[in-house]
């Protein structure tokens, strides 16, 4: 029984969930800073989204089962063992889906609700064909892992305003060296499981140079939540400090040898990057 119920909690990709959740509620207590608390819609918000991303993420084991088979780090999965049948898992996602849906129309408000099925089509259908297809995968997968942010401000002000758009760029930024770090951890995996990502297509030093002009982006977008007054001065500089510093990280390490290595290097300074980040995002408003 403990063996099964692992198997199902591991179809929803907790680590997925919780790094939405995350971005989510920063989202969220930006806008509560500014406009007011309301904590009906918080627990709307993060249930109902949590549930709707989880639903995605069963969808797409169902749909990636076959590409799964092909990579060491997924073949133990599941649905590729088949200690979980494809029935099983679609009408597992859809329960969750479901009731993420029915969390965010009857406790938040229909545009989060609306906010909630992008995401899922995006990620399910466009991004996972995409996937299979273009080596832009990535970029356009960025969309879906940035709708948790704009979901949490939204759930306070029911408006998509600047704030709200930046938080969107802010997290799409993010997310392109996080996974491209990856790309390059796992290229052999994607290469055979036949996914065009940009590391299997231009090879690593490419991705590697993309990896550093995105946290040049970063560094520039990040601080505009502070330009258009979100956020206070203490927030820009500590935004920009941060991804000076992830940038240093990569630049120090640029020649090192072992490129799995130096990327996995970026991966685990990427979720530190994200952690802090959305703690001075939801909290940006309240200080200096």
């Amino acid at each position: 029984m403990a063996s099964k119920i692992r198997e199902y909690y591991h179809l929803v990709k907790p680590g997925i969930v919780r790094g939405n959740s995350l971005s989510l509620l920063a989202g969220y207590f930006l806008a509560a800073s500014i406009y007011g608390f309301d904590l009906v819609a918080l627990i709307g918000v993060l249930i109902g989204s949590s549930l709707v991303i989880a639903s995605g993420c069963v969808f797409n084991n169902v749909l990636d089962r076959r590409i799964d088979a092909k990579m060491e780090r997924t073949k133990n999965r599941a649905l590729v063992q088949g200690t979980v049948s494809k029935q099983a898992a679609l009408i597992y996602g859809m329960i969750l889906g479901t009731i993420g849906v029915g969390f965010l129309w009857i406790l938040v408000n229909p545009l989060v609700t609306l906010l909630g099925l992008i995401g899922f089509i995006w990620y399910v259908f466009i991004y996972g064909l995409a996937k299979r297809k273009t080596p832009w995968s990535t970029l356009i997968g960025t969309v879906c892992g940035a709708i948790p942010p704009v979901a949490g401000y939204a759930a306070i002000t029911n408006n998509i305003d600047v704030a709200a758009i930046l938080l969107f760029a802010v997290l799409m930024i993010w997310q392109m060296p996080h996974f491209y770090a990856i790309a390059i951890r796992r290229r052999s995996e994607y290469k055979k499981g036949g996914i065009p990502i940009l590391s299997v297509v231009k090879g690593d030093e490419r991705t590697k140079k993309s990896i550093i002009v995105y946290i040049g982006v970063f560094c520039a977008v990040a601080p505009l939540l502070t330009l258009f007054g979100y956020t206070g001065l203490i927030y820009a500089v500590g935004s920009v400090a941060l991804g000076a510093w992830w940038l240093v990280v990569g630049i120090r390490t640029w020649r090192e040898s072992d490129n799995k290595k130096w990327a996995g290097r970026m991966f685990g300074t990427s979720l530190v990057v994200l952690l802090v980040q959305s703690v001075l995002i939801a909290t940006g408003h309240l200080l200096p």
